[in-house]
C-alpha cells in the first residue's frame, strides 16, 4: 500500500483525533520553540565537550574505543520498536494534546513496554555469543539501554507532536547537567587516584541516566501512562496502522543512520580497537555541530506539517541556505580544536587528519538530515527516500570495504565516504529539482566552494592565520551568494525590534 493511501486510511479509521486537532503554527511560535530547544542544547554542547575531550583523556585509548563501540551500537536501538513509535510520530505530528484518546495511549505505553522487554531479551541472548570477549559487556549494556532509550524516544515524540518543546528542553538540561556532574566526579577520581577510568563505569552511568529520564517522562505524562487503558481489540487497528506507516519511516531512518555511520562501522570491524578509537574520536568532535542541527530538525518537521505544500516548496531553497550558512560558520571550530588536541590530547593527534577530511561533510549530511528528509516525510515520500538511501548504503559499504582491502588505511575510507555522501545529496535533491523546480544551483555551488575554501585554509601552517582566512572567506562568499536572504533577515529583525520597542 502506498504511503499516501495509508495516511488517507488513517484519517478514516483512527479515533484518536479529529480534523480540528491540527492547526497552523505561527512563525513567532516556531522561532520561540527553536530558540528554546537551542538554549537547552547549550547544556548538550557543554556535555558533549566534556564527553568529547575529558572522557578520552581519562580512559586508555583501547577503553575509549570500547566506549565508542557502545555508542555506535546504541545508535541501532531505534530499530527495536519496529516502527511503532515512528508511526505515531508520522501520523499525529502537529496534533493538540487535548485531542489524544488517553485510554488508547495508556495501552500503547503498555504495549511498547512488553515489546521492548522482548527485544532486551533478544539482545541479551546475542551477547552470549561474545561471552569470552569485552563485547559481551558492551552488548549487555546495550540490551539494558533498550527499554530506557525507546521510552525516552516515545515521550519525546509525543512532546514534539504536541509542540511541547519546553518539556524536551527541560529534560535535556537536567539530563546533561547530571552527565556533566558525573564526568566531573570521574575526572576528580582519575586525577586524585591517578588511574584510568574503566569504560564500563561511564557506560553504566549513561544507562542509569537514561532510565532516570525515562521515569521522569513516564510521570510527566502520567495521564498517558497510568490509569484505565483501552483493550487490545479497541486499539489493534491503530497499532497495525502505526506499524505499517512507521516501518517505512523506521527503515528510512535506519538506512539514513547507517549511511552516516557506515565508514565507522567498517573501521570498527576491520581495524584494531585502538585505531577505531582515534577514528571515532574525529566524529566525536563533529557531534558538537550535529547537536545544534538535530535541535533544528526536531522543531522543523512538526512545523512543516502545519504548512501548505506550496509554502514549503517556495521556502525550500531558503531553508537550505539558512542551514548551509549556519553549518559553514561552524566549520571554524576546527582551528581551536586542532590547537586543543595538540596541547591536551596528544595521543589523539592522528585523528586530526581524519577530522579535516570528514568535517566539511557536515554541510552535506546536515542538509540531507534536517531539510531534505523532513520535506520527504512531509510530502509522504518516505518510501522514495528509503530506496535512494538503500542503494547509496550499498555503494557506501562496498566502497569502504574496497578501500580497506586496497589501501589498508582509514584516510581513504573517509575520503570515499565524503564522495558517496555528496552523490547521495544530489540523488535526494533530484526529486525536488524534477518535481518542484526548486532553486538548487546556488546552494550546491556555495556548499562546494565552502568545502574547498575550508580545505585550502587548513594548509596554512599558522592556525590563527588559517582561522582568520577561513572566516574572511566565509563572510565574503556568504554575502556574495546570499545577499538577498541576509538583507531580508536584517529587515525582519529590524521590524520585529521596532514592534517590541513601540
Amino acid at each position: 500500500m502506498e504511503t499516501e493511501e495509508i495516511l488517507e486510511e488513517e484519517k478514516v479509521n483512527n479515533e484518536a483525533l479529529d480534523d480540528s486537532a491540527i492547526g497552523p503554527v505561527s512563525t513567532k511560535r516556531t522561532i520561540k520553540n527553536l530558540v528554546m530547544v537551542l538554549f537547552s542544547n547549550v547544556f548538550a554542547i557543554l556535555s558533549g565537550i566534556l564527553v568529547g575531550f575529558i572522557i578520552p583523556k581519562m580512559m586508555e585509548v583501547s577503553g575509549y574505543g570500547y566506549y565508542k563501540a557502545f555508542s555506535l551500537y546504541t545508535s541501532y536501538i531505534g530499530l527495536l520498536h519496529l516502527g511503532f513509535i515512528d508511526g505515531i510520530y508520522l501520523k499525529l505530528a502537529g496534533t493538540k494534546y487535548e485531542a489524544f484518546n488517553k485510554e488508547k495511549f495508556r495501552f500503547y505505553c503498555r504495549f511498547l513496554f512488553g515489546l521492548q522487554i522482548i527485544m532486551m531479551a533478544i539482545v541479551c541472548s546475542i551477547s552470549l555469543f561474545f561471552l569470552s570477549t569485552y563485547y559481551f559487556y558492551i552488548l549487555l549494556f546495550v540490551a539494558l539501554d533498550v527499554l530506557a532509550v525507546n521510552f525516552i524516544t516515545y515521550y519525546e515524540f509525543i512532546s514534539q507532536i504536541t509542540l511541547r518543546f519546553k518539556l524536551i528542553s527541560l529534560r535535556n538540561i537536567i539530563r546533561n547537567t547530571i552527565n556533566i556532574l558525573a564526568i566531573v566526579s570521574l575526572w576528580l577520581y582519575h586525577s586524585i587516584c591517578d588511574v584510568y577510568i574503566n569504560p564500563l563505569i561511564y557506560i553504566g552511568i549513561v544507562v542509569a541516566i537514561n532510565y532516570l529520564m525515562a521515569l521522569w517522562y513516564l510521570f510527566s505524562y502520567k495521564e498517558l501512562s497510568f490509569g484505565k487503558a483501552a483493550k487490545f481489540s479497541e486499539c489493534k487497528q491503530e497499532i497495525k496502522m502505526y506499524f505499517t506507516v512507521g516501518m517505512q519511516l523506521l527503515l528510512a531512518n535506519i538506512i539514513g543512520q547507517l549511511m552516516f555511520v557506515a565508514d565507522q562501522q567498517v573501521v570498527n570491524i576491520f581495524f584494531p580497537n585502538e585505531e577505531y578509537a582515534t577514528y571515532a574520536f574525529a566524529y566525536t568532535m563533529i557531534n558538537l555541530i550535529t547537536i545544534a542541527t538535530s535541535a533544528i530538525s526536531g522543531v522543523l518537521y512538526p512545523t512543516l506539517k502545519t504548512m501548505s505544500n506550496e509554502t514549503i516548496k517556495h521556502d525550500y531553497g531558503r531553508l537550505n541556505a539558512y542551514l548551509l550558512m549556519f553549518v559553514a560558520f561552524c566549520l571554524i571550530i576546527y582551528f581551536p580544536l586542532d590547537w586543543f588536541i595538540h596541547t591536551f590530547l596528544d595521543k589523539y593527534v592522528s585523528s586530526l587528519k581524519i577530522f579535516i577530511i570528514i568535517l566539511p561533510g557536515v554541510l552535506i549530511s546536515s542538509s540531507i538530515a534536517v531539510i531534505k528528509y523532513n520535506c520527504y516525510k512531509t510530502f509522504n515520500m518516505v518510501r522514495r527516500y528509503f530506496f535512494i538511501s538503500l542503494i547509496m548504503l550499498g555503494v557506501a559499504i562496498a566502497s569502504d570495504v574496497a578501500c580497506y582491502f586496497i589501501f589498508r588505511n582509514t584516510e581513504s575510507i573517509s575520503i570515499v565516504s565524503l564522495v558517496v555522501l555528496f552523490i547521495w545529496y544530489m540523488l535526494v535533491e533530484s526529486y525536488f529539482i524534477k518535481n518542484y523546480k526548486v532553486h538548487w544551483v546556488r546552494n550546491v555551488c556555495y556548499m562546494l566552494l565552502m568545502i574547498g575554501g575550508f580545505y585550502a585554509s587548513t594548509f596554512i601552517p599558522n592556525l590563527i592565520l588559517a582561522g582568520v582566512s577561513y572566516f574572511a572567506y566565509y563572510v565574503t562568499l556568504t554575502i556574495l551568494f546570499n545577499y538577498g536572504i541576509l538583507k531580508d533577515m536584517y529587515h525582519k529583525f529590524k521590524n520585529r525590534k521596532s514592534e517590541v520597542t513601540a
